[in-house]
């Protein structure tokens, strides 16, 4: 075997060698990075526990106070409504006695309907009896009440049953989003579309206001302590759920909510 023979096949040795190194580099490279992947995705998957689990204790505690307000402080001033009624027809001098209970009558009445809208915030009965569309139904008339703007709902008549978790979380994004539209949007009428198929929930929140509820969102999102789109965010995202927003015309903002396969599981 004369010299180039020999350095021939060094040569080949050492660029099988290198290829070798360079196969094992990308090897061990290739398992960094599915070994980083799998931590990250560990990682998210307890961040979302831990964010279904404040959830859930938020809920708990919002229900047993909603349930306390209504059981409770409800019952009594009912009896005190009642109590007002009774002494009111009793009373029959011009002193002004009982205009004056009429107005305590009146006032008394006033704390009662904000204490139902209160407890109907905190926790909506009727999403737990009726289900989603008849509880924002029921949250639409509730907010009609206060006369700030007029709201509207809107529904195709597929009711279909939506997953309990689901649609809860369905429901306090579409509270989030009418609070920000109250505070900031500026707008007159609000309506909330809602549909359904056998795959997809469509929510769709719609105002005719300045069209800065997105703005306000995405402002809230910088505040400590404010729920905004942050929250609202990752509510869907518990969920499989998606928002997209969209500018209304001629002005105003559509905010377009879809879950897709949101039906209980059966079995």
């Amino acid at each position: 075997m004369n010299i180039v023979e020999i350095v021939v096949i060094g040569t080949i040795g050492m660029l099988m060698l290198g290829i070798l190194v360079v196969i094992l580099v990308i090897f061990q490279q290739k398992q960094v990075i599915q070994h980083k992947l799998a931590l990250r995705d560990k990682d998210l998957e307890l961040q979302r526990e831990r964010l279904v689990a404040v959830l859930q204790g938020q809920e708990q505690e919002r229900k047993r106070i909603a349930e306390d307000l209504h059981d409770e402080v409800g019952a009594q001033l009912s009896v005190l409504k009642l109590n007002i009624g009774q002494l009111s027809q009793h009373l029959k001098n011009g002193n002004g006695e009982a205009e004056r209970l009429k107005e305590t009558k009146d006032f008394t009445d006033t704390i009662i309907q904000h204490l139902r809208f209160i407890s109907q915030s905190l926790h909506p009965q009727a999403l737990d009896n009726l289900g989603l569309s008849h509880a924002l139904d029921s949250f639409c008339s509730l907010m009609n009440k206060n006369k700030q703007v007029a709201i509207s709902f809107k529904t195709s008549g597929n009711n279909r049953p939506v997953d309990r978790e689901k649609a809860l979380n369905v429901y306090r994004v579409v509270q989030e989003l009418m609070n920000n539209i109250l505070k900031h949007a500026q707008a007159t009428e609000v309506l909330i579309t809602y549909h359904s198929t056998p795959t997809l929930l469509s929510v769709d929140v719609e105002d005719n206001g300045n069209g800065r509820l997105l703005d306000s969102l995405q402002q809230s999102r910088k505040k400590n302590g404010s729920l905004g789109l942050k929250n609202i965010e990752s509510r869907l995202n518990i969920i499989g759920g998606s928002i997209t927003f969209a500018k209304r015309a001629p002005t105003g903002t559509i905010a377009q909510i879809r879950v897709e396969n949101y039906q209980p599981v059966i079995g």
